[in-house]
């Protein structure tokens, strides 16, 4: 790699993707970027028996008075997943243990993004949501150069949501200023609730979204700045669904996520990840800034770039 290649990063994540399922249906773009790269799944190191499943994207339901605890008391939901994934840290640490964002304490363990913006301010930073509650709790912090927000549920209709949140993504990798973007993506969890992940209509909300990520990679690759970067692509999901949908519980299709990892334009040879976490997410995007984690972070997750 050249001296004067730039590192530049762009997470992507898309809400509710069984990794199974993933794989049995297929997604041209997604099976690309593992053919030519990196991936693997892990089990989240939380859950709750005994209690209600989530049925509905952002539902709030009651915890279990006898879940305690490191054993960490969580529920499989979108918010300690999203925000372990922005934090680098478990819900332990930063303190959403449900989809009501409590208790957060993203002050002492902010988003990569603006840690990325900390320590290196002349980056440009870049979020963009159709879950709101990412941007009103402050999973991913006001310190973020760009903010794009939708409201898929006052919308009505997430498949839309998702639309705008792609077509302003990509308008943005379009321009020469993207240094690290995260992009939430959210039709595959709202889908997986009303009907479960073995429907036609999840099979379609992937599909959707793999060319949502199709046409992001496409802006990178199309930038005039190209040349000169390091594009790397890091997609992942929040938690699973049980078959009738649903999460929040301890089953492996609730617990089992992905990272898959891909540097465009080198090929890592569709490599296994051992393991890879949410908390890898953050610390292995910091890494690829040229950002090694601070011991004072406290972080539970590693750059998975430094064994791959």
């Amino acid at each position: 790699m050249p001296l004067s290649k730039r590192n530049k990063v762009l997470v992507v994540g898309m809400d509710g993707l069984r990794f199974d399922r993933l794989r049995a249906l297929g997604a041209p773009v997604l099976d690309g970027l593992m053919s030519s790269g990196a991936y693997g799944t892990s089990k989240l190191p939380y859950g709750e028996a005994g209690t209600p499943r989530t049925e509905s994207p952002g539902e709030i339901v009651p915890k279990s008075p006898e879940s305690g605890g490191r054993v960490i008391a969580s529920r499989t939901d979108s918010g300690p997943g999203w925000s372990s994934i922005a934090t680098g840290v478990w819900p332990d640490k930063h303190g959403v243990v449900d989809n009501a964002f409590t208790n957060p304490n993203f002050t002492k363990f902010p988003d990569f993004l603006t840690r990325a913006k900390n320590v290196r301010p002349e980056l440009t930073t870049a979020a963009f949501f159709s879950w709101t509650s990412l941007d009103e709790h402050g999973a991913f912090s006001r310190a973020i150069d760009h903010r794009f927000v939708v409201d898929g549920y006052g919308m009505g209709l997430w498949a839309e949501a998702d639309l705008q949140v792609a077509e302003a993504a990509e308008r943005h990798l379009a321009d020469a200023d993207a240094d690290a973007v995260f992009v939430y993506l959210g039709d595959t969890d709202e889908v997986a609730h009303d009907l479960g992940p073995h429907c036609p209509e999840y099979f379609a909300a992937l599909q959707t979204q793999d060319a949502y990520l199709g046409r992001l990679l496409d802006a990178v690759r199309g930038r005039s700045t190209y040349p000169g970067e390091r594009w790397t692509v890091l997609v992942t999901t929040d938690h699973g669904h049980v078959d009738e949908g649903g999460h929040g519980g301890t089953s492996d299709e609730e617990r089992t996520v992905f990272v898959i990892a891909n540097r465009l334009g080198e090929d890592l040879g569709g490599r296994s990840l051992s393991g890879p976490r949410l908390v890898d997410v953050g610390p292995t995007a910091l890494g690829v800034l040229g950002i090694a984690a601070d011991p004072a972070w406290e972080l539970d997750g590693t750059d998975l770039f430094i064994n791959c």
